[in-house]
């Protein structure tokens, strides 16, 4: 379990960290029933905040791939996630958003480079 968060990648912080703990959940690293890992413990083997962490831990649940309960998160078995993801066959409105998400903060990040290439160009620029 050595992937780790790419400052790089263009996703935000909490899909590249369910995209690694769903390979976890699939290839059987982390059994059906087992417990993810905590918040805390999510967030310090991450390196991301404990919100970053909450966010991945909702994809994986929107998913299927996770039961939340009062003691924390656990894996199901990713046949059952399955067939739970095709009981909302239809418009996947988790990952629209989760797309959106990354579009705006690609826009965001596009805004900033167009502000600098701007204020380069001004005579006296800031």
């Amino acid at each position: 379990m050595s992937a780790e968060i790419s400052k790089d990648d263009p996703r935000p912080e909490s899909e590249q960290a369910a995209d690694i703990l769903r390979r976890e959940i699939l290839r059987g690293d982390i059994k059906p029933g087992a417990h993810v890992g905590s918040v805390r413990d999510l967030a310090t083997r991450f390196k991301i905040s404990g919100m970053t962490v909450q966010r991945a831990l909702t994809i994986l649940r929107e998913d299927g791939l996770i039961l939340t309960t009062s003691r924390g998160s656990y894996a199901r078995d990713p046949e059952q996630a399955t067939e739970a993801g095709e009981a909302n066959a239809g418009v996947d409105l988790p990952e629209v958003l989760r797309q959106l998400e990354h579009l705006t903060s690609q826009v965001s990040e596009l805004r900033g480079r167009l502000e600098a290439l701007e204020n380069r160009s001004v005579p006296g620029g800031a």
